[in-house]
């Protein structure tokens, strides 16, 4: 195996300071980036929820409508209300 040549003190320090600028700034951007992701989950979950809830009041106001256009319970015949409203 051959030696290594030989490198002086300062310039091995500067780099390795240079490097540890360099780690320490993707950290932070990366914690950064975890941060947003956060958000992003948290107006993910709003969103769901707000979807949610307009699908179910839809069903129910579409409920309401069928039991409006059909009183009573009565059959529709062949799937069509009355009025001609599949």
């Amino acid at each position: 195996m051959t030696p290594t040549p030989r490198r002086a003190v300062r310039p091995i320090d500067a780099e390795v300071h240079a490097l540890r600028q360099v780690t320490r700034a993707a950290m932070a951007e990366l914690e950064e980036v975890r941060r947003r992701q956060s958000e992003l989950l948290d107006m993910e979950a709003a969103l769901l929820v707000a979807i949610d809830v307009r699908t179910r009041r839809m069903d129910a106001l579409l409920d309401a409508r069928l039991r409006v256009a059909v009183p009573d319970g009565a059959p529709c015949a062949g799937g069509v209300l009355p009025g001609g409203v599949a």
